[in-house]
């Protein structure tokens, strides 16, 4: 198996640049180990003090988290002209967040989960690694959707 090696015009992210952006977002998409299988959930997250927080129902990602294994989490964006995108990924460890609820919703009053039901457990992942990268892109074209695309599913 070969791998990729990133283009000359990849950019490595600072630590603080990480920051900015996973600041700069609210959606991210989680990886747990559920047993012996690796599973991902979407979720909505606050960056708040160094980590992130983000709510659950019971089930699998919250028996999942509830191990103490180490998580990872990905959010990844664009600029707004399409022609750059970046990607973050912080590893940690998953616990029950233990601040003040108080500061959370200070910290942003309109952050609810998107996906219905009660969410009543709060989460936070304490990294232990955090890395990003940002990089041009070359042909939008090739990724880019068409503005009509109801052609293509006739």
């Amino acid at each position: 198996m070969t791998t990729i090696q990133p283009g000359p015009q990849t950019e490595t992210l600072s630590p603080a640049e990480c920051w900015d952006y996973l600041q700069s977002s609210y959606i991210g998409r989680l990886a747990v180990i559920n047993g012996t299988s690796p599973e991902i959930f979407p979720v909505n997250y606050l960056a708040v003090n160094g980590t992130l927080v983000f709510r659950t129902a019971p089930g699998t990602k919250l028996r999942a988290l509830a191990t103490g294994a180490a998580v990872a989490l990905e959010t990844d964006g664009l600029n707004a002209y399409g022609t750059e995108v970046w990607s973050v990924v912080v590893k940690g460890i998953p616990a029950p967040f233990e601040g003040d609820l108080t500061s959370l919703a200070e910290a942003d009053p309109d952050r609810q989960p998107w996906a219905p039901g009660l969410k009543d457990h709060f989460v936070q992942i304490a990294p232990t690694e955090i890395s990003g990268r940002r990089f041009p892109v070359h042909s939008r074209s090739r990724w880019w959707p068409p503005l009509d695309f109801s052609a293509d599913w006739e």
